[in-house]
């Protein structure tokens, strides 16, 4: 697997915490996330790296991470040869 960077659109609270509200896609698609259910420091074991995990729900019940490391934000995609 490896890194998609992407563009999230997000809340800075007044507290500092980072709440991701949309993930930004291919051809301007903004992606809703509907709730995120746990928030670790974490290495992207596959991917590669460290920083914060985000585990999100997305639409039709799909559960993806979503990493945020040194100011960017990425997913661990399926390396396609």
């Amino acid at each position: 697997m490896k890194r998609r960077y992407v563009d999230v659109i997000c809340l800075n609270d007044t507290g500092g915490h980072l709440k991701p509200l949309y993930l930004l896609w291919e051809h301007d698609r903004k992606i809703p996330i509907y709730k995120i259910r746990e928030i670790c420091p974490c290495a992207a074991l596959k991917a590669g790296g460290s920083g914060l995990r985000y585990t999100c729900l997305f639409a039709e019940d799909i559960v993806r991470h979503l990493y945020y490391d040194r100011g960017k934000w990425f997913v661990e995609m399926q390396d396609v040869r």
